[in-house]
C-alpha cells in the first residue's frame, strides 16, 4: 500500500514582498556593505612571500615548486562562494615577477621560487 506524502508549506504560502532582501538588509533593517572576494585576501601575505622568495625557473639550483595546492596552503586561499582568492594572490605575485610555468617533472603548472638569503 502506498503512503501519502505530507504536504508542507510551499513558496506560495509566503508573502515575499513583505520580507527584507537578505543580501541588502542587516539585522536591524539597515543597509549592509557587499562583501567582495578581495575582502578575504591579505596583501601582507603576498608581501611576506616576496620578501622570503625570489622568482626562479625550474632549472635554477635550489628552486622550490609551488603548485596550486602548496600555494593554497601558504596563503590559506580556499575557494569560497565568492570565487577563488588564489587568483588575487597570483595577480600580486605576478606584479613582483613570479610566473606560472609547466613543470617538466609533474606536468602541472607551478611557480618556481628560491629562498632569499637572510
Amino acid at each position: 500500500m502506498a503512503r501519502k506524502k505530507k504536504k508542507g508549506p510551499t513558496l506560495d504560502d509566503y508573502e515575499w514582498d513583505e520580507m527584507p532582501d537578505a543580501d541588502m538588509a542587516g539585522a536591524d533593517g539597515g543597509e549592509v556593505e557587499r562583501i567582495a572576494l578581495r575582502d578575504f585576501c591579505i596583501p601582507e601575505k603576498a608581501e611576506a612571500f616576496c620578501h622570503t622568495y625570489r622568482p626562479a625557473s625550474e632549472d635554477t639550483p635550489g628552486a622550490e615548486a609551488f603548485d596550486d595546492a602548496r600555494l593554497r596552503l601558504v596563503f590559506k586561499a580556499q575557494v569560497c562562494g565568492l570565487g577563488d582568492p588564489l587568483a588575487i594572490y597570483m595577480g600580486m605575485l605576478k606584479a613582483e615577477g613570479f610566473r606560472m610555468e609547466m613543470s617538466r617533472v609533474t606536468g602541472e603548472p607551478c611557480i618556481y621560487a628560491v629562498r632569499r638569503r637572510p
